[in-house]
This record gives structure tokens, sequence and C-alpha cells, in this order.
């Protein structure tokens, strides 16, 4: 049985060259718009969990000023004569149906006015005296209540009681007559509809109020988000013992669609049952812009794939043409060996042949020049791509700079906050394209380099000035150590500056919080030697001379992560690859020394004397410098 082969699945050469010309294009722009897309998504989810954080807080404030508001009415009854003179009869008074008569009158006089749900008196023991509306209820003793023992100790108290399903926000206060306690007054407001519906309002949530783990009263209408809720608020009483106090937020899908449900407990005593609340707002709704950006974006980056697919198809054909041409010619002679056909029989024959081979290779001279000029065309198309990629980018930074502002209409604060991500993103996106600008430049030796002497430890202070408040985020430490007058006569300052600082944010991203990063520069012999070190995660030594390479990155989250979205990032990998090119730029040299767990050192050598290796082409007027902004992130 002959083998298996799988000669038959091996890309034709049109197809690797289509390959090798579109698929870097794909690969930047796919992970451009992933990059964006993530970070405006991540950005806009913490946005609305931030804000239903707020909304939490709000509806804690109206009803603790709720409860403050019973108070205050409670006080004003107690000190109404008209109200307490029957409380000041001798106890022996109290046992007649004259005075039970009396003061329920007097009690259902003062409760029509204040419209209370809840008016109960006691005596100075807590026992119930009479119970606005509820007359059946007469005589029961609440005295062990926390609200009435904290009444009865001489100060107003606020809270609430449930009966039933009913729940209702109490506040009962002392009533003191001649310096005297005779009694207690306890006024409640109704936990009802038109209640929630006006948190529902200010919240810009849903709004359910539980007891013991039902739903007592929602505005959530009877829907599947309803069941969930209420299979997940039993949940949540199961688990309450195991949970720390205060609020706590949680997604819950339903038929596909999140929402965010924020519950926490009614702050105050309790009398009958336990009251809680849960806030309901739609992540989905809330990020609804975001999701049609996102869309946006997509389409973009579909049809520039479509573009680089095209051009790679293009380039592949304009190629194997001529090549195909060649392969029919070395049919005719075995060139390798020098083993003409056997049909060869004259000197005049065999001098065609040698003519024939001239051409061939001459044929293959060209070709050579021309595959150069290809490589020249696509990093020629990723510069313009790349400055194309800026100027959409640039127009929907100023909008939604035009927009934050308020010039076009009011804005709230979610939407404040939703074009601050759209700002991030997009200065994320021009930064990834500047990268790519400078490496397509360093590529090709044309980096618009422009050399003058520069102080070496002013460039370190600006670069710490830039690191400075990702460090404070990290909780990291910061020192920097330079040689007085340390002054290089060949540095361009700026392309410089980005090289040490992509080194230094890797030095950020890749230490743990609280570790350190130390910049330096000193004269050792006849160079200029500047270090980065950190006390890191550290690189293994066979990483140590890939990492200098586009494209490349090592990244272990459990390691370094800080829990911030701008270090637990990927970029494109292009920090150090562009470090590198700028560093040779100037003549000069970077390497590596680390070991895993213990921490990296880099080290830039720039020589003193004589002019850099680098020499790049002339540029014009048009030829604008087109560096990369110092910004803080090593792609």
């Amino acid at each position: 049985m002959k083998p298996f082969r799988l000669s038959w699945i091996r890309p034709s050469l049109a197809a690797k060259i289509a390959a090798a010309t579109s698929l870097p294009i794909l690969a930047v722009m796919v992970a451009a718009l992933l990059a964006v897309n993530f970070r405006v998504a991540a950005q806009q989810d913490r946005t609305v969990t931030a804000d239903l954080s707020r909304a939490a807080l709000s509806f804690e404030k109206q009803m603790v000023h709720q409860g403050e508001e019973l108070k205050r009415i409670g006080i004003v009854i107690a000190r109404d004569p008209k109200f307490f003179a029957m409380l000041t009869l001798p106890r022996t008074d109290r046992g007649t149906e004259y005075f039970q008569a009396t003061l329920a009158g007097v009690a259902g006089d003062f409760q029509h006015d204040t419209d209370a749900a809840i008016f109960d008196v006691t005596d100075e023991h807590g026992v119930v005296l009479v119970r606005g509306g509820r007359p059946d209820e007469y005589g029961i003793n609440i005295s062990g209540s926390k609200l009435i023992r904290g009444a009865l100790s001489g100060r107003p108290v606020s809270g609430y009681t449930v009966e039933g399903r009913n729940a209702y926000r109490v506040a009962v206060v002392p009533i003191v007559v001649g310096g005297a306690l005779v009694g207690t007054l306890t006024l409640g407001q109704s936990l009802d509809a038109a209640l929630a519906q006006a948190l529902k309002e200010t919240t810009r949530s849903d709004v359910v109020f539980t007891v013991d783990g039902e739903i007592a009263l929602s505005t959530v209408a009877e829907s599947m988000l309803r069941s969930t809720l209420q299979t997940k608020i039993r949940e949540w009483r199961n688990s309450d013992s195991r949970r720390e106090a205060g609020t706590t937020l949680e997604v819950v899908p339903v038929q596909g669609e999140r929402f965010l449900a924020l519950r926490g407990e009614v702050e105050g005593p309790e009398v009958g049952g336990h009251l809680g609340y849960v806030l309901v707002r739609s992540l989905d709704q809330e990020t609804l812009v975001v999701r049609r950006i996102g869309g946006d974006l997509f389409l973009a980056g579909a049809t520039v794939a479509l573009l680089a697919l095209l051009l790679g198809l293009g380039v592949a054909a304009g190629i194997t043409r001529p090549i195909r041409h060649l392969v029919e010619a070395a049919n005719e002679m075995r060139v390798g060996n020098y083993d003409f056909p056997l049909n060869v029989r004259s000197r005049d024959e065999m001098g065609r042949l040698a003519e024939d081979f001239g051409a061939m290779r001459e044929t293959q001279r060209h070709e050579i020049e021309r595959l150069g000029e290809i490589d020249r065309m696509k990093s020629n198309f990723i510069t313009i791509a790349s400055h194309e990629i800026i100027t959409p980018v640039t127009m929907i930074r100023a909008y939604a700079d035009i927009l934050g502002d308020g010039s076009l209409g009011e804005v709230t604060p979610p939407q404040r906050e939703g074009l601050f991500a759209i700002r991030r993103g997009t200065d994320t996106l021009t930064r990834l394209a500047r990268d790519l600008t400078n490496m397509s430049l360093i590529d090709r030796n044309q980096l618009p380099a422009h050399f003058a002497p520069c102080d070496i430890g002013e460039v370190l202070e600006e670069v710490a000035v830039q690191v400075a408040p990702f460090v404070t985020q990290r909780d990291q430490q910061l020192s920097i150590g330079a040689e007085a007058g340390l002054v290089h006569p060949r540095i361009d300052r700026d392309y410089l500056n980005q090289a040490i600082l992509n080194v230094a944010m890797n030095a950020v991203r890749f230490t743990p919080d609280e570790g350190t990063i130390d910049l330096g520069a000193r004269r050792v012999g006849d160079a200029v030697e500047i270090e980065v070190s950190d006390t890191g995660i550290g690189i293994a030594e066979e990483d140590q001379e890939r990492i200098f390479s586009r494209l490349v990155e090592l990244k272990d989250i459990n390691l370094h992560s800080s829990g911030l979205a701008e270090f637990n990032s990927s970029g494109l990998g292009l920090g150090l690859s562009i470090a590198r090119g700028i560093v040779e730029a100037h003549g000069g040299t970077i390497r590596v020394e680390s070991h895993v767990g213990k921490g990296s050192t880099f080290r830039i050598r720039l020589p003193l004397a004589g002019p850099p290796s680098y020499r790049p082409e002339e540029t014009t007027a048009s030829d604008s410098r087109s560096k990369a902004d110092t910004t803080h992130s090593s792609s």
C-alpha cells in the first residue's frame, strides 16, 4: 500500500503571496477593531454599574428622608395639647369606655390630618392604647420591639414594620409632658405602588421591594423577568447568611438579554419581617449606542479586509505570471547540474541554451528587484492605511468632544461617561495607527530623525512624568538616578523619549502592584547607558530576544494584573520593536537581562563618538515628521 501523502493540500505560490500581502493588514485591522470595541464596551458596562450604585445611594437617601419626615410630623403631634391631654389622666381613669372612645376619636382626627396609614399610641410602658383605623387590635403589647424600646428611651426612632405582605415606613416618637414620658406615638406610611413608581423615576431603574425573600411590591410587570427575579431573590435569601452587609451587584440573563440587579436592605429596626429591595436595569439597553458603534466599526473593518484581500490577489497575479514563464523555461534544461537535453547535437544549439540560461538569470534578477518593490509598496500601503484610519477616528473624537461639551444639546452624566469611553477608544486606535506608521518607517530606514545635543537626565524626567499616573494607580515605586550633566551630542529627543517610555510602560504593566521601577543613566566608556529595571515577573531566557520582534507579547495576567483595564489589555506587540528601531537609528543597541520571578533590566547603549549607523532619507516639507505620540502605551 502506498503511503498517504498530503501534497494535494499544499498552497500554491499565488496563495502564499496573497496571504503574505493581505494577512498582516487583516491582523492589524482585526486587532485594532477588537481592542477598541472591547474597551468601549467594558467602559460602558462599568459606567452602567457605577450609575446603578449611585441610584442605590439615592434610593436609600429617599427612604431615610421619608423616615425623618415622619419623625418631624410625629414630634409636632406629640407636642399638641389636644393630643397628649388624654394621656395625662390618672391610670385609674384609662380603663373606662369613655376614655377609650375619646382617645380613639382624637387619634382618628390626627390620623386623618396626617394621612398616615399607621397611627398607634402606647402608654409609658409600651402597651398599646389605640391603633388608628384598627380598633380590633387594641391592647396589643409591642413593648418588646426595637422601635418602641428606642422611643421609650426618650429619642425618636425610624424603621419599618411588616404586616403580612404589606410594608410600612414608620417613625416612633416619645410623648413627653412636663418632662415626664407619658407614652409613644407611631406614624407609618405604606410602601405602595405610587412610592415605587416615584423611586423608579428618580433612580431610572425598576424597583422591587421584598419581604422575607418574596416580592411584595414591584414596578416590573408580570413577565419572565419578574419570574426570574423571584427565583433569584429566593436564592439570595438562602445565601444571605454568607453574604457581607451592604449592596450586591449581579448580572441576571433573561431570554438573551442581560439585566443588572443591585440588591440591598432597607436600613433601620424592623418589626414583623425582613424588608429588602432590588434595583433592576437592562445592560443591553444602556449599551445600545456602544453596540451600534461596534457594528459600524465591524462594517468598516470588513471593507478594509476586502480591499486588503483584493490587493493581495492583485500582487500575487502580478508576481506569479512571470514566474510561470521561468518554470517553463527551466523545464527545457536542468540548470543546476548543467544537464542539457539529449537532443542537443551541435555547438550552436548549446550556445542558444546558454543564452537562454543567461536570459533566465537576468529575469530572476529583475524578479528579485520586483519583489523588493512589492515589499516597499506593502509598507507604503500600511502607512497610507494608518493615515486613513486616523482621519475618520479624529472626526469621531471631535464629534464626541462637541457632544460632551454640550454644544449640540444637554448631555446627561451617563451619556457623558459613554462619550468619554468613545474618546478613550479613539485614542487607542490612533495610537495603534501611529505605531504602525513608525514601524513601517523603521522597516524602510526612513525614520525622520533629527539629531541634536540632548541632556539624557531631562529625557528621563519627562518619561517619569508620563509614567507617574500609572505608577500611582498600581501603588508602585518609581525612582530616577541620572548622572549630572550627561549630554549626548546626537539625539532625537522626541524619538528617544518614545523608546524609553515604551520600555518603562512595559515595566509598569508587567510589575505587580507595590513593585518598583527604576530609571537610570550614566556614562560607560565611550557611550551613554540608559537602564530601565523593575521587580516584575521576568522573562524566560528563550524569550529574551523574541520580545523585540513585532507582534510579540508575553503576557500572564495571573502574575501581573492589577484589575485595571489599562493593564489587563493586550496591544499589538510593537512597543519594544519600535524602541529597538529608534535605538538602532541612533547607532545604539538595546538588550535585556532578566530572571523569571525576579524582574528585568533593559539597557540602552548609545555611542558618544561617530555618526549613527542608521541614515534616514532626507524629508521634504510635505513629509512632515510623523512621530507617534509619546503616549502611555507600549502597544
